[in-house]
């Protein structure tokens, strides 16, 4: 499934409540988890190095920016009785399944065991394989190319994220 959004378009604003609504939970929930990291206070660690601080900033941020797309969406009369379409339906279905694949990367696979980079590697992967297949195939590329290419870009991805945040952030990944 391809993401297919016409720029010009505006989205239904019942779509951007739910929207905003999950990414004001999501950075709640950032927000929580960072505040509740360790301090490593008995390291006398500068309260601007703290390993929570970054994700509870981003957490922050997302949480904000998902209240200004509810209320937003709130304005635009979101909260009026839906007209529902075919293009609503399938716009809706995209965003969660986007949602959900994320949420299963973040409390299903990082920090179960199964290594940060591996995680990441396979999380990019499958996400391009599912949500740039359509757009792969009109370009005219075959299976066995669309897997080649998602596998580049899940290595490429995992690599530079795990040796920005293991050698640029110091922090140590799961």
């Amino acid at each position: 499934m391809s993401i297919e959004i016409d720029p010009d378009e505006p989205l239904p604003p019942r779509l951007d409540l739910y929207s905003g609504l999950a990414w004001t939970v999501f950075g709640a929930a950032v927000l929580a988890g960072a505040w509740r990291m360790d301090r490593l206070e008995h390291l006398q660690i500068n309260k601007y190095e703290i390993p929570g601080l970054v994700p509870g900033l981003l957490g922050a941020a997302i949480l904000v920016l998902g209240l200004v797309l509810a209320l937003r969406a709130v304005a635009r009369g979101g909260l009026a009785s839906p007209q529902r379409s075919a293009r609503d339906a399938s716009q809706f279905g995209a965003r969660a399944q986007v949602f959900g694949l994320t949420l299963f990367y973040a409390l299903g696979m990082v920090g179960t065991g199964l290594p940060f980079w591996l995680a990441t590697f396979a999380f990019v992967s499958v996400f391009i394989l599912v949500f740039d297949r359509e757009r792969q195939a009109s370009l005219g590329r075959d299976a066995a190319r669309r897997l080649l290419l998602a596998l580049t870009y899940g290595a490429a991805t995992s690599a530079v994220v795990c040796l920005s945040f293991e050698y640029i952030f110091l922090v140590r990944l799961p």
